[in-house]
């Protein structure tokens, strides 16, 4: 079984490229059939190094799952000065379970990055070019109708590097026993990522749909 210590001592990267973002969920397990855990305290936490996209990715996730009727808070509004990429030695985890579940948590959901895949994508970029019938001498002597020109649209096509962020959203239950405390393991890629606002968002909606399920 997975533990505390795995999560805790990863990063996750998140790039702000061009295009638009696609989030989709590629593999997922659960210990339960039923994740019953809307009446419980929930922590939500990204581990990244990025301050700013730890808090748009935390804040947009517990959004999205206040608006599904569960109860949570983000890990950087309750321990505003941890980081949450700190690596937990072994012998410290029952300790870090301890000082969560004083702090009335009862369920921690990570998310973090595992893996990420470079590929070259072709692109297409279209530009409108008028033109005009008639050569710029005789354009006074337009007929009663006037005249109009026309326009095409002239395609190019490049090669452009894109990437796939590969990212794994797992869940604890610190009120079972610890051999049982991993619930959830969602598997998502995140491909083409567009602004941070877009891609948090997407993500946010594609977590807690497979949450609800």
């Amino acid at each position: 079984m997975r533990n505390l210590k795995t999560v805790f001592s990863l990063t996750i990267l998140v790039s702000l490229l061009f295009g638009c973002s696609s989030v989709k969920v590629t593999d997922s397990w659960r210990g339960l059939k039923t994740l019953d855990i809307k009446d419980k305290n929930v922590l939500v936490v990204s581990k990244t190094e990025d301050r700013s996209v730890q808090i748009r990715f935390e804040r947009d996730l517990v959004e999205e799952l206040h608006e599904n009727g569960f109860t949570c808070i983000e890990s950087h509004v309750r321990f505003p000065f941890s980081d949450p990429t700190e690596k937990v030695e072994k012998d410290k985890i029952k300790e870090l379970i301890t000082k969560l579940r004083d702090n009335n948590i009862d369920v921690v959901i990570v998310s973090h990055l595992v893996d990420s895949k470079k590929y070259t994508t072709l692109v297409t970029s279209g530009e409108t070019i008028y033109l005009d019938p008639f050569p710029y001498r005789f354009r006074r002597y337009r007929s009663f109708y006037g005249y109009s020109g026309s326009y095409y649209t002239q395609y190019h096509t490049t090669e452009q590097e894109a990437v796939t962020y590969v990212l794994e959203t797992l869940v604890y239950d610190l009120t079972l026993p610890s051999e049982d405390q991993l619930i959830s393991v969602i598997t998502s890629e995140v491909d083409y990522p567009s602004k941070l606002s877009v891609t948090s968002e997407d993500f946010s909606k594609t977590i807690v749909k497979n949450l609800i399920q």
